[in-house]
């Protein structure tokens, strides 16, 4: 029961930040502040978050399909760790280069600390199912941080 709630949680959260970032891309497409990268990921993001309501709405109805939506829900988020933390990685070393103060050091930070954690639960699943609610919590508090410095960043 607790992977399928994290499998709901995973699929609003894939579907928010896919669709959010679809629409970031179209909105700086006109200045020329587009990232290809982040729309590839919002894509593969909204898709992951259908294909996890989906497994989840199977796995209610029919129960023997729960071990194909717990590997599905850990397979997803540790792509989501790995690429997410790329994607602030790049975005990180790219705004080193334009930014006046040092916020893009928190982006990059947060970017390795997420690889990691990716990089961890490839070689320790286990570990990472059974600290699967806790590794969302703690990625969307990096996100949060990432998003409230960004605007303080476009601020200047």
């Amino acid at each position: 029961m607790t992977f399928l709630n994290a499998g709901w949680i995973l699929a609003v959260l894939l579907g928010a930040w896919g669709i959010c970032a679809i629409f970031e891309f179209f909105f700086n497409r006109k200045s020329g502040n587009a990232s290809g990268l982040e729309a590839t990921m919002g894509v593969f993001g909204l898709i992951a978050g259908i294909a996890a309501a989906i497994l989840s709405i199977f796995a209610i109805v029919k129960p023997g399909i729960s071990l194909i939506l717990d590997v599905f829900i850990i397979g997803i988020f540790i792509f989501w760790l790995i690429f997410g933390g790329i994607s602030s990685i790049v975005s990180a070393v790219q705004n080193s280069k334009t930014a006046d103060s040092s916020l893009w050091i928190l982006s990059l930070a947060l970017g390795i600390i997420s690889v990691i954690g990716g990089l961890y639960g490839i070689v320790h699943i286990i570990y990472m199912a059974k600290t699967i609610g806790l590794l969302i919590g703690w990625l969307i508090m990096f996100y949060g941080i990432r998003l409230i410095c960004s605007v303080f960043e476009q601020d200047k």
